[in-house]
Order: C-alpha cells, then sequence, then structure tokens
C-alpha cells in the first residue's frame, strides 16, 4: 500500500470513528432525555395555584425536559414541615418560601442560599372597600382592621410612616371567610393582591389594595431557594432549573390563558376565572421590565431585614454576602 492510500485509508477509519461517537452521543443524550434526567423536587409554598404558574409551564412546554430534569413539584398543606425545613432536611432539592421566613430561618442556622426572587414588589397588600373612601395609610386611623401575624412588621411599620401606631386601630379576627370585610365590620383587611383583592372583586366588590412598597417598605415575595450543599455540588443542575423556571415564568406571562389551563388540570378545585384573575394580577409585581425576572439587589434585602430587626424579628441585621446570589439569574437570561 502506498503512503498516500495508507494515509486516506486512517483518515476514514478516523471518521468513521467520529461518526460513531457522534451518534453514540446522540443516543446516550435522547435516552437522557427519555427518562426526565436529574430528578428534583420543589416543595412549593402553598397549594397548587396559578402563583405558581411559570413552574407548570416549564414543565408542561418541556422547558425541563429540555434541561435533563425530571422535575416534582410538592404542594404544601397546613400540617406539613415548612419549605426550609424540607430543603434543609433534604427532602426537597428546590423550596420557595416569602423573604420573612427566609430570613428567621436562616438566622436560626439554616444553611440556605436565596437563588431568585419571583416577585420583585411584594404581594402583601391591605384592602378596603372602594366605598368606605379609605384610600391612604393615614385613613386607617379609628378603623377595624384584620391581619396575621406576618403582616403586624409591615403594618407597624405604614403606620409610622404615616404618624400613627397600631394602637390606634381596633383589631378584629382574621382568617380566609371575607364575609365581615363585605358587610363591612371590618374595613381593612390584610392579605395577597393576587388572592383576597382578587375574590372581593369576583364576588362582586369594588375595593382600592394599598401596597406598602408604595410607601417605602419594600421587599421581595416568592423566594427561590436551596440548600448551600446543593450550590455547592451541583451547580449546573441549579443554574438549568432556574433557566428552566425563567423560561416557563416568560412564557406564562406572555401566555395566560394556556398558563391558566396548565395550571388548572392540576387539579378539578381550582376555578378559571380565579386563577386567570390571580395569575394577571401577579405579573405586574413580577416582571418589572427593568431587570431579569428573578433579580435581587442588596437594597432588595437589606431594607426588610432592617424592618425585622427592628421589631425584633431578627436579633441582627444579617451581613448580605452568602446569603443570596444573582449568579444563575445571570446565566438563565444569557
Amino acid at each position: 500500500m502506498t503512503r498516500a492510500r495508507a494515509l486516506e485509508a486512517t483518515t476514514r477509519r478516523a471518521a468513521i470513528a467520529a461518526l460513531a461517537a457522534s451518534c453514540v452521543a446522540a443516543i446516550l443524550l435522547t435516552a437522557s432525555a427519555a427518562l426526565g434526567g436529574d430528578a428534583v423536587t420543589v416543595q412549593l409554598k402553598w397549594q397548587h395555584q396559578s402563583q405558581f404558574a411559570g413552574l407548570y409551564v416549564a414543565d408542561a412546554k418541556g422547558f425541563y425536559r429540555a434541561e435533563g430534569l425530571d422535575v416534582r413539584h410538592r404542594e404544601w398543606k397546613l400540617g406539613d414541615r415548612s419549605p426550609i425545613e424540607q430543603v434543609v432536611s433534604g427532602a426537597a432539592d428546590f423550596g420557595i418560601t416569602s423573604q420573612t421566613r427566609f430570613l428567621i430561618e436562616r438566622e436560626r442556622g439554616a444553611r440556605i442560599v436565596a437563588i431568585a426572587a419571583i416577585f420583585q414588589r411584594s404581594p402583601m397588600v391591605f384592602f378596603t372597600l372602594a366605598r368606605s373612601n379609605v384610600k391612604h395609610p393615614r385613613d386607617f386611623q379609628g378603623k377595624t382592621i384584620a391581619f396575621a401575624p406576618t403582616h403586624e412588621a409591615v403594618l407597624q411599620a405604614l403606620l409610622k410612616r404615616s404618624g400613627l401606631s397600631l394602637s390606634q386601630l381596633k383589631r378584629m379576627p382574621y382568617g380566609f371567610d371575607l364575609a365581615p370585610f363585605y358587610r363591612g365590620d371590618t374595613a381593612i383587611w390584610a392579605g395577597h393582591a393576587m388572592n383576597q383583592p382578587v375574590d372581593a372583586r369576583l364576588a362582586g366588590h369594588d375595593v382600592t389594595v394599598i401596597f406598602p412598597d408604595d410607601h417605602g417598605i419594600q421587599g421581595y415575595d416568592d423566594i427561590l431557594f436551596v440548600s448551600e450543599e446543593l450550590v455547592r455540588r451541583k451547580p449546573a443542575v441549579v443554574e438549568r432549573w432556574v433557566r428552566a423556571v425563567a423560561r416557563g415564568w416568560r412564557y406564562a406571562i406572555d401566555h395566560v390563558d394556556e398558563a391558566t389551563a396548565i395550571t388548572c388540570a392540576l387539579s378539578e378545585t381550582l376555578k378559571r376565572d380565579k386563577q386567570a384573575a390571580m395569575l394577571l394580577a401577579s405579573i405586574p409585581l413580577i416582571q418589572s421590565g427593568e431587570r431579569p425576572l428573578g433579580w435581587m439587589t442588596r437594597e432588595g434585602w437589606q431594607g426588610p431585614a432592617e424592618l425585622l430587626h427592628e421589631h425584633k424579628l431578627l436579633a441582627r441585621v444579617p451581613p448580605l454576602d452568602g446569603l443570596y446570589t444573582t449568579t444563575f439569574v445571570e446565566r438563565a437570561g444569557r
């Protein structure tokens, strides 16, 4: 065999080997996708509803699968361990919680890291019947109000900024039943912008919604978090999940009807009108148009931490280094 023919044969064999390797890689990738890839569990902070529509869309539209993930969304129900306890114990890989609970539990020793904030504007609100003419926190003086312990620090800060104190209001029982509010027995009700005010409107009542962040009390909500260990051991899994969730939320925001249908398919108890209204009320709080979805800043953590410290819910204002990271949100936006 001449030298030229030997070289040609060697080249041909190398090309065949490369093609075979490529085919094997493709087969393995296809098989991995078919098997669902890395199995992870996400612990929600509540029962299935369109508050988490972006996650459901990521699953239904194949965004998780495209990232090589097999994801289970687990509801939270009364009596369950908190999402933070679930993640810390290893029973869940990812969790969703409030910014307040995240800060409190981290101070207590939970080794967790915030990787995104879905709600850029806190959905915590105080709302009134429009006919009551209560339109500003200074109008709260002498009124009846219903709120839960989780609302108290923000309420006190809101009143303080208006020159009032909690002693100038009459506290009423708080619960899921809005009948006392509809009757006018309770003038002011605390809740979340995409939940109780939506219920009131669907029941035929005009309401005025007061956002604390319109009065300088800012914060995030629906914090996506993981254990420090997962960030250390499997940063690629964290990155792929955040990217799929961001993609799911962008799709849900642009396709509200489809996202609502995907959500309602999860439970027969979910009503389409409520879930659609909830999602529409959530979108302005999620997408600011200024920064990537899920973005966080030092100011967005510093202010709430100082507020909790002021109301003795935190022993001290925590150092922010290591408490949150924007690394995964940044990569998700590429």
